[in-house]
């Protein structure tokens, strides 16, 4: 696949993934196994020598024990007896209290042991990939909630939002009056996969033997080597007169009536949700483009895919994706009737962004997800009337404005901020023996 392909791809990704309505958690613990971030760089020597703990295998009693002995005593009494015990036991020779921000890496399973508790409150975790901790929830301080810097407040805001904004359109989804096309029964999906991946394939052949003079001079700028071998190149004007020469016309006219065969076009009304019509060609937008990006992975890990292949017992992988098609077209049409409820429409300035965007990509880019020019431009005008809600409701002077306060409490109610103190009882894995 050629640097032209990727960055066509990237873009629609990119398009994709601004546009996507899936709420994206954030939890702490979503580091790689590593150990909560004091055990992560200070298991040396000098450390577990100081520590006095054994290398054996008995993490698990050894955890217990500590854990039922703090437990055991009464809570004005807990705090000091933990410090003490973490001072005596801790493998990896900590002592302090571990403040746990939205950068730290941390060990599977440690925020939810710590999470799982009141402040002041002891807890033992489940077997992580370096054994078992003791742990004490502590509260935040003044001091560290003042020093978040407004980069995370931005960030936190806007996971606060999409949890909201998800919470809000699952409630309009449970109640909304859904009408769909019996056309979509008629589709033959394996067929339309056929189809396109076939056009794609004639598509990376054309990029695959003709190199841009910029893409020329990319491949020289990042080679290592002192002598570059000399190539042909051609303009980018020959490059997408040569890409559209394989685009059937069909294509050009109606991506969607040449994907499946003439059952649907471009502008077929396939659903309706709550009064906003959905055309085939947004519809056909998330089927390509699930299909697509599936199968590129699938095939880069295991070499290739058969999109008729058994998911289920009652499923094929295209009936996958097109329940998934359905499943975002229903979520994009209910968000622009939420707007349109509000009386929220997308601003003069983002339709221009937008169409600057689109007028920036050829037929041919357009082809890797199914759609011709007003297919896309159909499809992500759903986004717009997300981005114009969302700011309309959450933004300032909104119905319900975030606050930077607001933020915060967020923050510290989900985990991305809180202090603990920890002692971890390492097994065989993490010391060796």
């Amino acid at each position: 696949m050629t640097m032209k392909r990727k960055n066509c791809l990237t873009l629609l990704l990119a398009l994709a993934m601004v546009c996507s309505l899936a709420a994206c958690g954030s939890d702490a613990d979503t580091g790689s196994d590593t150990s909560a971030e004091s055990s992560a760089s200070a298991s040396s020597a000098a450390s577990e020598a100081s520590s006095g703990t054994t290398a054996e295998d008995t993490c698990y009693e050894d955890a217990l024990a500590c854990y039922e002995e703090l437990t055991a005593l009464s809570e004005d009494e807990q705090l000091d007896a933990f410090i003490e015990a973490q001072a005596e036991l801790n493998y990896d020779g900590n002592t302090d209290e571990f403040l746990v921000t939205p950068d730290s890496s941390l060990v599977s399973g440690f925020s939810d042991a710590v999470l799982a508790l009141d402040e002041y409150e002891i807890g033992m975790s489940e077997e992580t990939s370096y054994g078992y901790f003791v742990v004490i929830r502590l509260p935040v301080s003044d001091e560290d909630i003042e020093a978040i810097d407004e980069d995370d407040i931005e960030s936190i805001k806007e996971e606060y939002i999409s949890d909201m904004f998800n919470a809000r359109l699952s409630e309009v989804l449970e109640s909304a009056e859904v009408e769909r096309s019996d056309l979509l029964d008629e589709v033959d999906y394996v067929a339309v996969f056929e189809k396109l991946s076939a056009l794609q394939a004639d598509l990376d052949e054309v990029n695959d033997s003709l190199t841009t003079e910029s893409e020329a001079e990319e491949d020289a700028d990042d080679s290592s080597s002192s002598v570059t071998a000399e190539v042909d190149t051609v303009t980018d004007e020959e490059l997408e007169e040569a890409l559209l020469a394989v685009v059937p016309e069909e294509f050009q006219e109606d991506a969607t009536a040449y994907l499946t065969d003439g059952v649907l076009t471009n502008d077929t009304v396939v659903l309706t949700v709550d009064g906003i019509e959905v055309p085939a060609c947004c519809y056909m937008y998330f089927l390509c483009y699930n299909e697509t990006y599936y199968a590129s992975m699938y095939t880069y890990y295991y070499g290739s895919f058969d999109v008729s292949a058994a998911y289920s017992d009652d499923l094929t992988y295209a009936d996958v994706f097109a329940e998934m098609s359905e499943s975002y077209s229903t979520q994009y049409a209910a968000v622009q009737s939420m707007a349109e409820a509000e009386g929220v429409s997308p601003s003069e300035e983002d339709t221009a962004d937008l169409t600057e965007t689109l007028d920036g990509m050829n037929l041919s880019d357009m082809a890797y997800v199914g759609c011709n020019y007003s297919g896309l431009v159909a499809t992500y005008t759903y986004s717009l009337y997300g981005e114009a809600l969302q700011d309309y409701l959450y933004g300032e002077g909104g119905p319900e404005e975030l606050t930077d306060e607001d933020a915060v409490d967020y923050a510290l109610e989900n985990g991305y901020y809180y202090n603990c103190r920890y002692i971890l009882f390492a097994n065989s894995s993490l010391t060796g023996s």
